[in-house]
């Protein structure tokens, strides 16, 4: 739901920290690219077909038989001027690589040139390609980076000098210029798709002079903070220059609507805001050099209530990665902050037993484990893959390699006493990851085998540690890997087991994500096993592809995951995957799992990480009830100790207006903030909350 009335975000004169003298203490900070597929990746462009013209110079062809496409010029929804062109296409049946492609005579005559367009989809979620072909006739094929599912125009740019999938010519993988622009391909997004869509192109240019983002707009704050994470009532100073004319700005919140704007000069242009309600909000700068646009960065920033630290969750955990060393530790803080305590990481076998019979704890893995402490933290441990050391480094197999594998998890647990009571037998044995390529079974049943010894004597050791088993399995194969494992390791072997029911880019109701969980369980169940079913991962990437999820989507679907597997009975914990954006790569999907960007972006938030939050407070010492849903409207209930309740509500798709009966009702949205009114409400796919005593809605 959006919320209604808010106006609420001041500006004034930025009057914190300064000098004796009066002149602030301005540290640059990072910044984040607007869309890092944009025109202000390129210092110029030149329009190579706006479809003005009656005459059109594409044509559509198909990759197969089940496929087929249709282009026309279409004047009904232009970007600008008169004329886009459009293309309707058909798939049908369920072939492997179906696709239709859009052929043109555009050429691009020299290195570090890209290709841009301007695209609108009717969010039919296909994958896009372009395919260019130098003077050799060697083909080069590059994914576009663009929310494939979002509707309305988006502008998409090709860098061409990057890695590619080539093949013919002369085969050196090397595209030579001048190169011709071989096709732009519309894949179906899954085998089993068959129907119509359509989407439109405008404006297509060739683009010069890339180069990296932040380059001329540079954005300086006083006492900047890490993970541009504030508390409500914080005043958040900025300055922007550039090597420009003049800077324009906008303040906007998570729902698209403006708070303020305005403008200045490029040498100084001076602001700040007051965050007087939580939320998500997006502070973005344009360079302008007379109506050009020369670059253009955002400041994500949050504002939550109360101190620097939130009350937890012993329900919701985090996914990290500080035994890989790609996490800084005050990003563990910075979990803290968001009302996150519980973390799953690792030290792998590898790292602690160097030579045989050896332990000694990691210096990295010491400092995580010491930091977790101060805060503190309840850390979830891996005991994970191979050993150089045994079994030619491939998966534990032989009586001698498993017998090391658990002393290894016995001394790993005895050197982490006082700091870790909770631990995982692996991570995805049966999907090979960590592994993949290595000798060795990797079965249900080979799984069973190394789990009874490692469960026998940590247990025997340290009665009092959670040992869970499974490791973690995925897919449709999981029943049966997990059944196997357990009969070759007995029922009793495991305190909870672990899956990983990945659904994304689906949302969680339409794949059925509480019912599978609850079908696991049951088999299992038969099998023996009465312990609780603990999801140690589950997420959904924003990666610029068909199987990324927008921003909005992960932050929607990131708090109706919690609740579905709430709902579940038998879930008693869930680790999302993952806190902090691995990588800055926005086409691979393991850069791009976190609910906070990269620590070269300052770990700024995504709408996720605040939509958690959000859920984490209000959550907060209430008992889950219920979850219902009828005619697309979906319903969970929590109730509290005073007797009073909380309803979360949301839809399927689309809005719906409803009255609230009950007492006292008090509304929130997706983002923490509270709404004006909450006797009617506009229900969307964003929760929103409602509390009071005895609450029911009703569709008007």
């Amino acid at each position: 739901m959006k919320p209604d009335g808010w106006t609420g975000l001041f500006l004034m004169c930025a009057a914190a920290g300064v000098l004796a003298d009066g002149a602030p203490l301005w540290q640059e900070v990072p910044c984040v690219p607007a869309d890092p597929t944009a025109a202000s990746l390129f210092l110029s462009s030149k329009t190579v077909d706006d479809f003005e013209a009656a005459d059109l110079k594409w044509r559509a062809s198909k990759g197969k038989q089940n496929a087929a496409a249709a282009v026309s010029r279409d004047t009904s929804e232009p970007r600008r001027g008169a004329a886009a062109l459009k293309v309707a296409y058909t798939f049908e049946g369920n072939r492997d690589f179906e696709y239709v492609q859009l052929e043109s005579p555009v050429t691009v005559e020299k290195t570090g040139m890209g290709l841009g367009f301007w695209l609108k989809s009717d969010g039919t979620p296909f994958h896009y390609k372009v395919r260019m072909i130098d003077p050799s006739g060697e083909t080069h094929q590059l994914d576009l980076l663009c929310e494939t599912r979002k509707a309305g125009w988006q502008f998409v740019a090709v860098a061409l000098n990057t890695q590619s999938l080539a093949w013919g010519g002369d085969g050196n993988q090397h595209l030579d210029y001048p190169c011709r622009l071989g096709g732009i391909l519309i894949d179906r997004p899954a085998r089993e798709f068959s129907g119509q869509g359509a989407l439109w192109l405008d404006d297509v240019a060739v683009l010069d002079k890339r180069r990296p983002s932040g380059a001329l707009l540079k954005l300086q704050t006083v006492n900047p903070v890490f993970g541009n994470v504030y508390a409500v009532g914080e005043r958040v100073p900025l300055k922007a220059s550039g090597a420009g004319e003049r800077i324009r700005w906008r303040l906007e919140d998570y729902w698209g609507t403006g708070v303020a704007a305005g403008q200045g000069r490029a040498a100084d242009t001076e602001a700040s805001f007051t965050l007087d309600r939580p939320g998500y909000f997006l502070w973005t700068f344009e360079l302008l050099s007379g109506d050009e646009t020369l670059e253009t960065v955002t400041f994500p920033c949050a504002a939550l209530p109360g101190g620097r630290v939130a009350a937890a969750s012993d329900f919701l955990g985090m996914c990290t990665h500080f035994g890989h060393g790609s996490y800084p530790l005050e990003s563990m803080t910075l979990l803290r902050r968001y009302g996150i305590d519980q973390f799953r990481d690792e030290i792998s076998w590898r790292d602690f037993e160097k030579a045989k019979g050896q332990y000694a704890m990691p210096e990295l893995a010491a400092k995580f484990l010491r930091h977790a402490q101060t805060l503190p933290m309840r850390p979830l441990l891996i005991y994970d893959y191979a050993n150089p050391l045994y079994d030619n480094n491939g998966f534990p197999n032989s009586d001698a390699a498993i017998a090391a594998f658990a002393a290894y998890a016995v001394e790993l647990t005895r050197a982490t006493r006082g700091q870790v009571s909770q631990f995982e037998v692996w991570n995805e044995w049966c999907g090979g990851c960590g592994m993949r390529g290595r000798p060795g079974v990797h079965d249900g049943p080979a799984y069973g085998r190394l789990l009874k010894p490692v469960y026998a004597a940590v247990k025997q050791a340290f009665p009092d540690v959670t040992v869970v088993g499974m490791g973690g399995e995925y897919g449709t194969h999981v029943i049966e890997n997990l059944v196997g494992a357990v009969g070759t390791s007995g029922p009793d072997a495991m305190d909870a087991w672990s899956i990983h029911p990945y659904r994304y880019p689906r949302p969680p109701e339409e794949s059925d994500l509480a019912g599978e969980v609850s079908r696991i369980a049951s088999r299992l169940a038969e099998a023996g096993v009465k312990s609780p079913a603990w999801v140690t991962e589950i997420g959904y990437p924003t990666q610029l592809d068909a199987r990324g999820s927008s921003p909005a989507e992960q932050a929607r679907h990131a708090v109706r995951t919690a609740i579905g597997l709430q709902c579940c009975g038998r879930v008693g914990k869930l680790f999302w995957y993952d806190f902090k954006d691995d990588g800055l790569d926005r086409g691979y999907n393991e850069n791009n799992f976190g609910v906070v960007r990269h620590q070269k972006l300052n770990c700024a938030p995504k709408p996720a990480a605040v939509a958690l939050a959000t859920w984490i407070r209000l959550t907060d010492g209430a008992t889950f009830r219920s979850l219902a849903e009828a005619g697309g409207l979906w319903t969970a209930r929590y109730a509290f100790a005073d007797g009073e309740e909380l309803l979360v509500a949301w839809t399927a798709a689309g809005e719906r207006s409803c009255r609230v009966a009950g007492q006292a009702a008090q509304g929130t949205d997706l983002m923490g903030a509270p709404l004006r009114r909450a006797e009617r409400v506009t229900l969307s796919p964003d929760p929103l909350y409602l509390r009071g005593r005895g609450l029911s809605l009703a569709a008007e």
